[in-house]
């Protein structure tokens, strides 16, 4: 009987709980809110943590074989190509600040000689930036 009773008063309170969930903010108690703000919070803590358990438990240790290095080859070539084009790019936008200074200085104009310089600088550091990828090969 003591165990029928503690059943019963556990599923009312859970009841009640369910019934609290679903009332309107208004109708409930400060009490009655603070404990329903409490448990969405113990819902989203315990879903948070399942997820963190689920995706610690998914890790797996995978090794690569040993392989020819065509694949590293490749991508190098393909970066190499890349970072010659950028490096093209940015004197080209380099070349086009130096025009607008030059045409800024032809028409006395402020704003133009620094939309000029603006361009010619960001130009030549995108050459730059292009230019230090060898620092970065292995």
């Amino acid at each position: 009987m003591r165990l029928y009773n503690a059943i019963k008063n556990k599923f009312d309170k859970k009841v009640a709980e369910v019934k609290e969930d679903w009332a309107p903010a208004d109708k409930l108690t400060e009490q009655q809110r603070d404990a329903r703000r409490m448990r969405h919070i113990n819902k989203i803590a315990f879903g948070a943590y399942a997820v963190m358990m689920a995706m610690s438990a998914m890790g797996v240790t995978a090794f690569a074989a040993d392989g020819g290095g065509e694949g590293v080859e490749t991508f190098n070539t393909v970066v190499e190509f890349i970072v010659d084009w950028v490096a093209r790019i940015g004197l080209v936008i380099g070349f086009i600040g130096a025009v607008q200074f030059a045409m800024g200085f032809k028409d006395d104009s402020a704003d133009g000689k620094t939309r000029g310089l603006m361009c010619l600088a960001s130009g030549f550091i995108v050459f730059a930036v292009a230019k230090a990828y060898d620092m970065f090969k292995a």
